[in-house]
């Protein structure tokens, strides 16, 4: 007989989850705050009662044996009766008279009384369901008494309804680990590097630890990382994520994955689409008074999941959104709840790291075993203190006033108060626009808590304000303040800048490495962090993992003669010399367009310097593109479009580095001829780069190359890697910079650009270009 385990809770909110989805479901109560509250109740147990106590039903059911399991959160002892005692917490107002508690948490004492019932042979059984206000901590109980048979009918028309679902699921997993199995690389043969990969990758996810790996383009790093990972499951709680920063990065993802399920491979893949991304509205409202797809949410997803379970493997957006269209549910919340059952999740790295964002079903407890495959790795420094940094303006605060105006009880004075702690500033930062303080100004993060609370209250009490999503919005911006202010330590600074006429107040987070490696080591099994620009390996390991990690390096699959690498020491970019470039640089564009008529990229450090250039080009025989700021992503495919395109004149495009165009963008064949890389790719000098220098200097002794030359190199050598794409592709690279011939930077050259050609005063660009491109009959 196969056994079929049950967890309480999850069977719960599955059945009995009802009603609308609103702002108050995002507020998001986090684990720790959970426990806090729970904490805070049982405190208060008398010595005879029991805390945390762990139950456990099994039950015959057709051929298998059903194993129920929960854990109740207290046994009280009261009148010498026990009471099983449900705990949960809040932001709602549970004395407001509409509060009612939830079918699922109802629900879930009821499953805990009838087990308790059954397996302490009771007739009838007393239960008690408390709600915790987390603003005060206030208390509401609400008590029942239940006969058995009353429990036993609910339960067993539960279990039945549950079981039929589960089954499904467990079915689906014996197919999935038998397609496992059977799964057989996709390709006769395997290029170079990446059957070493996937050793390296599988051995990771086995031993559950961490990997770094610079995977060049070309070796199939996509399909080596996610077959190896697969390869390596066991248990049904493992789940495969696959994070990316890049949409391209999801397509060849799923593209690799519905290769797989040509095949033999039985899994779930789903794509998750940010929020604002991915609603249906036009202007996002999670109001169920005007959005229809968050009216009744709840009661129809359960229908929505069991849908799409049954008919779809590869749940890309679209396929989302047909179902979501067709169900009347928000797309982003609902993909959340297909997650579940999900194998593989491709989505974006906060979903997995930043703490206002994650999914707590995964990251905040051991009910599932995620295994992580983070591409485009290189972009995990900046993105990881990005996710643990906070800020707020005052215009944010004047904006919370005005929409929160009609609100009672009124937090205007609550308010005010938050904004007279920004406009103490004013007067310092009249002489100087930024202040920075190793320590938050607690008085500041007191008022700003006080408003937190003000806020909860009427927007309780006013359920149907008409203005209540513009006030959740400063209501969020004030809640990421306070929750990192709880993480502040020596890696962080408090900043106070004048931005636009704003004063905006930061919590920056300078090392976010000590945050990432706690969820690795808390929740994941296994991490590989890869990327064809991971250069030097110990600066990535260092700012992502604290160091910890083993590390392989692979070589190109591509022939290194079809890049010809050229320095250019003769000029200087440096920002001193700006001026004095600019007829050099232009001089050099033109000899490469007289060269072969083609399509090359110009990239600069700055629109600044790009705008220099431009506008000092006179008379060129070539289509220009520049890029501007701001650039939309729809512009950006219609200028790839052109790139695709034969012309009969040369096609110049004039990009920033570590813009949209210079990663994470394919430009196969004829596409790119060549690039030109004017300076070494230093981040701009300012207060904000200056304190992870001194940051870096500090810890580390590493303070320019940490904040200023790796980053910069990054840029360069991840737009150097547009011109070889494929084995057929060739062109060349000219780095202009007296810099790039000093060993200081050689040093963190990729191998594979080993062969270089130095340009002096004497010898013709010009001519160099046309001889190679002479070897490829061009």
């Amino acid at each position: 007989m196969s056994s079929i385990r049950i967890a309480v809770r999850e069977m719960a909110e599955y059945l009995y989850q009802s009603g609308d989805l609103s702002a108050d479901n995002f507020q998001n109560v986090s684990l720790l705050e959970g426990t806090r509250a729970h904490q805070y109740v049982q405190h208060q147990y008398l010595k005879s009662d029991q805390a945390e106590v762990p139950v456990l039903f099994s039950m015959p059911y057709q051929q298998h044996e059903i194993i129920i399991s929960g854990r109740i959160d207290g046994i009280l002892n009261r009148d010498n009766e026990s009471v099983i005692h449900e705990i949960k917490s809040t932001r709602k107002s549970i004395f407001n008279d509409e509060f009612t508690p939830q079918q699922e948490h109802i629900a879930q004492l009821k499953f805990y009384l009838y087990m308790m019932a059954k397996n302490e042979n009771l007739d009838m059984i007393w239960g008690r369901l408390t709600y915790v206000q987390l603003s005060d901590y206030q208390m509401r109980h609400f008590d029942e008494i239940y006969t058995v048979d009353a429990l036993e009918a609910f339960f067993n028309e539960s279990i039945e309804i549950y079981l039929k679902w589960l089954i499904k699921l467990y079915h689906h997993h014996e197919i999935k680990m038998q397609s496992l199995s059977d799964m057989v690389f996709p390709f006769d043969s395997y290029r170079r590097g990446q059957k070493e990969m996937m050793a390296a990758v599988y051995r990771t996810m086995k031993d559950k630890d961490i990997l770094y790996t610079i995977a060049p383009t070309g070796i199939g790093k996509t399909m080596a990382a996610l077959f190896s990972s697969l390869k390596a499951i066991e248990l049904p709680e493992q789940k495969i994520f696959y994070l990316t920063a890049k949409t391209e990065g999801k397509k060849i993802a799923l593209e690799s994955l519905d290769m797989l399920h040509e095949g033999t491979l039985k899994t779930k893949t789903l794509e998750l689409t940010s929020k604002d991304s991915i609603c249906f509205l036009e202007k996002r409202e999670c109001d169920p008074n005007i959005c229809p797809y968050a009216k009744g949410f709840f009661d129809r997803l359960k229908d929505a999941s069991e849908d799409i379970f049954e008919h779809e493997t590869l749940m890309t957006r679209s396929i989302i959104e047909q179902y979501a269209k067709k169900h009347m549910v928000c797309p982003f919340e609902y993909s959340l709840y297909v997650s579940y059952f999900a194998d593989v999740i491709i989505c974006d790295y906060n979903y997995v790291f930043d703490p206002r964002a994650h999914l707590i079903r995964y990251f905040e407890t051991n009910d599932y075993h995620p295994m992580l495959l983070i591409d485009e790795a290189h972009n995990m420094i900046s993105r990881s203190r990005d996710m643990f940094s906070a800020s707020l303006k005052k215009s944010d605060l004047i904006a919370l006033r005005k929409a929160g105006s009609k609100l009672k009880p009124t937090i205007r004075n609550a308010v005010n108060r938050a904004i007279q702690s920004f406009d103490l500033y004013q007067f310092k930062l009249s002489e100087l626009p930024f202040i920075t303080f190793d320590v938050p100004n607690e008085e500041l993060l007191n008022n700003l808590s006080t408003l937190l609370k003000k806020i909860d209250r009427p927007l309780k009490d006013n359920p149907s304000y008409s203005r209540k999503s513009e006030v959740f919005d400063g209501y969020f911006l004030i809640l990421a303040m306070l929750k990192m202010s709880e993480r502040f330590g020596p890696n962080y600074k408090f900043n106070i800048e004048v931005e636009d006429d704003d004063i905006k107040i930061s919590l920056r987070c300078l090392d976010a490495s000590k945050f990432i490696k706690e969820t690795i080591d808390q929740s994941c099994y296994g991490a590989v962090f890869f990327s064809a620009t991971l250069q030097p390996l110990n600066y990535y390991k260092t700012l992502i993992t604290q160091g910890v990690g083993e590390t392989m390096v692979i070589k190109s699959p591509f022939n290194p003669n079809h890049l010809k690498l050229l320095i250019d020491p003769t000029i200087s970019t440096r920002y001193q010399d700006r001026m004095d470039s600019i007829d050099q640089i232009v001089q050099r564009i033109y000899d490469v367009i007289e060269a072969k008529k083609g399509n090359y990229i110009v990239f600069f450090p700055s629109y600044q310097y790009l705008d220099m250039v431009k506008d000092r080009m006179i008379d060129i025989d070539a289509d220009l593109i520049i890029q501007t700021r701001d650039m939309s992503f729809f512009l950006r495919d219609q200028i790839m479009e052109r790139f695709s395109t034969s012309h009969n004149r040369t096609l110049l495009a004039m990009f920033v580095m570590g813009g949209m165009f210079s990663e994470g963008i394919d430009y196969l064949g004829n596409m790119l001829h060549g690039v030109i890389i004017i300076g070494v790719g230093l981040p701009m000098i300012n207060e904000e780069n200056e304190q992870l220098k001194n940051y870096y200097q500090e810890t580390f002794n590493q303070g320019f190359q940490y904040a200023y030359q790796y980053p910069g190199m990054n840029k360069v050598i991840q737009a150097v890697g547009r011109v070889i794409r494929s084995h057929d592709d060739y062109g060349f690279a000219l780095l202009i910079d007296d810099r790039f011939n000093q060993s200081y930077y050689k040093n963190l050259f990729p191998i594979e650009w080993k062969t270089y050609e130095r340009l002096t005063h004497k010898k013709s660009l010009k001519g160099i270009l046309k001889t190679f491109f002479s070897f490829f009959g061009k």
